[in-house]
């Protein structure tokens, strides 16, 4: 927990610095949601392996103050790859409820619930979970996306922490990724972005493949579709395996989708 206090307050002066430069979150709305995929290369721990990754989550806010919001909510989540290595091997679905409070360029939460996976070292099939995460985005990464002033820097913080899989239900797992971008070219809603990212995980049982740094160097182009983003790219990926102290490094392709939505009450009488 200290290692995830240090991160906490790590990701808040980041983003921080570039609050004031973000324009405010759209006003809260009723029935929060999002989707999003990702696929391509694991890295250098992992050689040619492949891994893809898609989440849904439906969320209905039943209480707001000020800029708290509580939110009961239905998630479902899928991770394999192409070698079939069971630590990739990830498809829970969760119940339960989160507490948000959004914070000029981001949003923390904090939550629990009941997680529906089986662990296969038990047979057991429902598994309490708890949670938090914090994201942040600056620099107007949005308007990097889709046009507007010829120069931007578009970057995000993201970390999330908790008992997030049913595969080892008893294990707290931490992960947090840092990445700065410089919108390099623009045309007609299509961004060349070159962009570095850091990134840490961590968990309470020890195992290799939770325990990782990883920093990487790339290119992606980006397009702003309804909702959300669509990205490509190349990258040169570093990794660390914190456990033994092996370096690593390998090329990288990627593709990542993220929707989100957020119909208002009214809007559905």
């Amino acid at each position: 927990m200290r290692k995830l206090s240090v991160l906490v307050l790590g990701s808040f002066l980041l983003s921080s610095l570039a609050a004031s430069a973000q324009e405010p979150l759209p006003a809260p709305l009723a029935l929060p949601g999002s989707f999003w995929i990702a696929a391509g290369g694991v890295g250098p721990a992992e050689p040619d392996n492949t891994i893809g990754q898609a989440a849904l989550e439906q969320g209905v806010t039943v209480w707001r103050d000020g800029s708290w919001f509580l939110v009961p909510f239905v998630g479902a989540s899928l991770t394999t790859d192409s070698l079939g290595y069971e630590w990739n091997d990830r498809h829970p679905v969760t119940v339960g409820v989160k507490l948000q409070r959004r914070m000029g360029n981001g949003v923390i939460h904090a939550g629990g619930g009941v997680m529906f996976e089986r662990d296969p070292a038990t047979g057991r099939e429902r598994h309490p979970t708890a949670f938090a995460g914090y994201w942040a985005g600056w620099q107007q990464d949005s308007r990097a996306h889709v046009g507007g002033s010829p120069f931007a820097l578009p970057g995000s913080v993201n970390i999330s922490s908790g008992l997030l899989t049913g595969r080892d239900p008893h294990n707290w797992m931490s992960y947090l990724t840092v990445q700065q971008g410089v919108t390099a070219y623009r045309l007609k809603g299509l961004a060349t972005i070159p962009y570095g990212s850091l990134g840490v995980s961590f968990d309470t049982k020890g195992r290799p493949w939770e325990n990782r740094a990883r920093s990487e160097a790339g290119v992606k182009l980006v397009r702003a579709i309804t909702g959300g983003a669509i990205e490509a790219g190349v990258a040169q990926r570093f990794q660390r395996e914190l456990k033994s102290g092996r370096h690593t490094s390998a090329p990288v392709v990627f593709v990542n989708m993220w929707i989100g939505w957020n119909p208002s009450a009214t809007a559905l009488r």
